[in-house]
């Protein structure tokens, strides 16, 4: 029973997000998609500690842009994750798009199966300085919210 108790603890730690500078980033650079999250695979770990998060290279499907610089239907982008998802999910997604290098998740929200409502925190939005306008997209003091 102890040994169970002892995995179960292990299974519930959550991974560590490294504290790091975060660079500008242009809003025209900046796209609100929603896409299904086909496979994350090639972990690059942010730091040494094994409950590091890593940045995962992401591939979506079934792209629909509803803000910002456009967006093919299949891309890729890095984005930080503890492990990669175990089936695929249809997200919303705040992508960073990088001329010469890979494009960058910098914030993920995921549908609520009961409003079909997806909300970014703002404590990750914010720093951005973008507010997304346009069919499907609310905002309500600094939080933005999806309807597909």
């Amino acid at each position: 029973m102890l040994g169970l108790l002892l995995l179960a603890q292990s299974v519930a730690v959550p991974a560590v997000s490294p504290p790091r500078a975060h660079p500008a980033v242009a809003p025209d650079s900046l796209t609100l998609v929603v896409a299904d999250a086909i496979e994350q695979t090639d972990p690059q770990p942010l730091c040494a500690a094994p409950d590091c998060t890593s940045m995962f290279l992401g591939r979506f499907d079934n792209a629909r842009v509803l803000a910002g610089a456009g967006l093919p239907q299949a891309f890729t982008a890095r984005l930080e994750m503890g492990s990669p998802y175990i089936s695929r999910y249809r997200l919303a997604l705040i992508v960073e798009q990088r001329p010469g290098n890979e494009a960058i998740v910098h914030d993920v929200a995921g549908f609520n199966s009961r409003t079909g409502i997806a909300c970014f925190d703002h404590m990750d939005t914010g720093r951005l300085g973008w507010t997304p306008t346009g069919a499907g997209i609310t905002t309500e003091r600094g939080i933005i919210c999806v309807t597909e």
